[in-house]
């Protein structure tokens, strides 16, 4: 028991707001602005002498994690005004940079903003939901955690009613422009509001590109400008108004003027603002122009060199994954109703925080830096692999080398510390061809992620997704991957010494026998003959029934990965008996969407 009182506290949307993305900017301005929300709470509960217990280092704004528990009486009112104020500080920021930037239009007339003020204050008003739970004296912080989910299962939810044309990538709400919020069905012009609307957009994109050129002292001209602009808008973007604030705070001019006004409202500590500040210049040159085109899929049928020349018309592949630790809530319950509850939750948040500092910058120290993470807060985290001129042409076998030592490598190592986590990781990685949205191979991520869970936890999914939204998938333990399961494969001319092994062989033996129905639910022999074939190293590993299987101890604490997952997915209806003909269809699924996705993958 416990005789501390723990308040919990969350809001919504999160995946929602961040999957909203048409460029890789918008996922950086999302998971920053999702991150300073956090903190801004977590700022105001240690002004009322509360102490935060997770996330740990709360003054690391990058990569904080949106579910809070507090230590202490932290008032309902407390924690929902610095939520509100903070995204007050956030909107009331970009629209008075917008009103005071983009001025005079192109006839000679001033911009009116009068019409689309009430619109804005509406989306500062009810863009979140907001979630507040506090336990009672001797209630521990899982108790807490419980309550807070059931609390989300009731939503109080209020949507904005917009008039006039929807944006073009949510298609949920109005365009941001001027004009917004004007309702007048007898004097509505289509052609008239969709020029005033291009006109206004090629005004912002114009002066963000002159107020970047500015701010880091360029001399360059008119027409650098509007490229300049156009690696945050281009002008026949049609955004929302969060669209909009997403992109806008990447701006280092904006983000800079966010923060003084923040500091003016909440009385920030000076000794806390270096901190907040070294972390907004990050993240401006993370997403400086000059270094960010590279990763753009804004323009899907350009690609432009340092001269702003087109080199060729199509983006090349680029490799997305999103990952998640395994069961953290269950392993924090453990310490439940225990005095040490809070220190152990508090020791595991600053771990995993500390893990994902170092993983965001894991590529600067260990090159080729052909890889962004875009946010990594703490067991949670999201990158990308892509072509850079240095590394040159990304090709898939560099990302599945990356993921084969993953585990080991990256995800074990904490600050170099010889312990590994007390938990495990699965991570959805998707090899996305240049033509599917960015919006559809984040939502592809998270069901690669979930579907290596799906299928017992600590693997990974490879998932290739091709332009026209079909794709492969193959889920692999981490353990069989680092044993070299994919460099051991071998192709029918024997050279063990080949460098470069030919997957069409097994790729076209795959394909033969499903055009013959060879594969059937009743027999495994001939997936396990292409294995011997294809794959005599790892043959008896494969073949053995005890590595098919999860193995728990007697607390469901996962001790052994298998193959197949968990045998409870091939139980018998209503029974505990395998049943075999489940068994023999997951293997030779299995075999047939390793040398599927290994040809796609591994191919050279």
């Amino acid at each position: 028991m416990t005789n501390q009182v723990y308040t919990a506290i969350t809001f919504a949307p999160v995946q929602g707001f961040i999957e909203k993305s048409r460029k890789l900017r918008d996922l950086y301005g999302s998971s920053y602005l999702l991150s300073f929300l956090a903190w801004a709470i977590c700022y105001v509960a240690e002004c009322n002498d509360c102490k935060v217990v997770s996330p740990a280092l709360p003054n690391v704004t990058q990569g904080m994690p949106n579910q809070i528990i507090i230590q202490g009486d932290f008032k309902k009112e407390d924690a929902e005004f610095a939520l509100n104020t903070a995204w007050e500080c956030v909107t009331e920021t970009c629209r008075e940079w917008i009103e005071a930037q983009v001025v005079d239009r192109t006839d000679g007339k001033k911009w009116d903003y009068k019409s689309w003020k009430r619109i804005w204050g509406l989306w500062t008003k009810y863009a979140w939901e907001f979630f507040w739970v506090q336990g009672k004296l001797g209630e521990s912080i899982s108790d807490v955690r419980q309550c807070l989910n059931e609390k989300k299962r009731s939503r109080a939810w209020t949507g904005i009613n917009w008039q006039g044309e929807s944006s073009t990538l949510s298609g949920a709400d109005a365009i941001a422009y001027p004009g917004l919020g004007i309702h007048e069905p007898q004097k509505y012009n289509y052609q008239a509001e969709k020029a005033a609307v291009e006109e206004f957009y090629t005004q912002l994109s114009q002066k963000l590109g002159e107020s970047f050129i500015k701010s880091v002292g360029k001399k360059l001209s008119h027409a650098d400008a509007e490229k300049y602009g156009e690696s945050f808008i281009v002008a026949n973007e049609e955004l929302s108004i969060p669209e909009l604030v997403k992109r806008l705070v990447t701006h280092n001019a904006i983000a800079e003027q966010l923060i003084e006004r923040f500091q003016q409202l909440f009385q920030v500590d000076q000794t806390q603002l270096p901190e907040i500040s070294r972390q907004i210049q990050e993240l401006s040159e993370d997403l400086n122009p000059d270094s960010f085109k590279d990763i753009s899929r804004l323009n899907e049928a350009k690609y432009i060199d340092d001269n702003h020349q087109l080199v060729r018309e199509k983006l090349p592949h680029q490799g997305w994954f999103a990952g998640d630790g395994d069961k953290a809530g269950d392993y924090l319950k453990s310490f439940a109703h225990t005095p040490e509850e809070a220190s152990k939750t508090n020791e595991f948040s600053e771990l995993m925080r500390n893990w994902g500092k170092d993983f965001k910058d894991y590529f600067k120290k260990n090159p080729p830096e052909d890889c962004r993470v875009v946010y990594a807060g703490g067991d949670d985290f999201l990158g990308v692999f892509y072509e850079t001129k240095q590394a040159g042409e990304l090709k898939p076998k560099r990302c599945v080398d990356f993921f084969t030592s993953f585990k080991k490598d990256v995800w074990d190592k904490n600050n170099n510390q010889a312990e590994k986590k007390p938990i495990t990781v699965s991570v959805g990685f998707v090899w996305a061809a240049s033509g599917v949205p960015q919006r559809d191979v984040l939502q592809h991520c998270r069901e690669a992620e979930k579907s290596a869970k799906n299928n017992g936890r600590d693997r990974i999914a490879f998932r290739v997704l091709f332009n026209n939204g079909n794709y492969l998938e193959w889920v692999c333990p981490w353990w069989l991957l680092e044993a070299g399961l994919l460099s051991s494969y071998r192709d029918r001319d024997g050279n063990l010494d080949k460098p470069k092994q030919n997957w069409t062989h097994i790729y076209n033996d795959v394909a033969i026998l499903e055009s013959r129905h060879a594969f059937d639910k009743e027999s495994t022999k001939i997936a396990l003959g292409l294995l011997e074939i294809y794959f005599p190293i790892q043959m008896s590993t494969i073949k053995q029934e005890d590595n098919w299987w999860n193995v728990y101890d007697t607390d469901e604490r996962l001790i052994k990965t298998g193959i197949l997952g968990d045998r409870k997915n091939h139980y018998k209806l209503d029974t505990e008996e395998i049943d075999i003909t489940k068994v023999n269809k997951a293997l030779n699924d299995w075999i047939i969407n390793l040398a599927k996705v290994g040809f796609q993958l591994c191919q050279q």
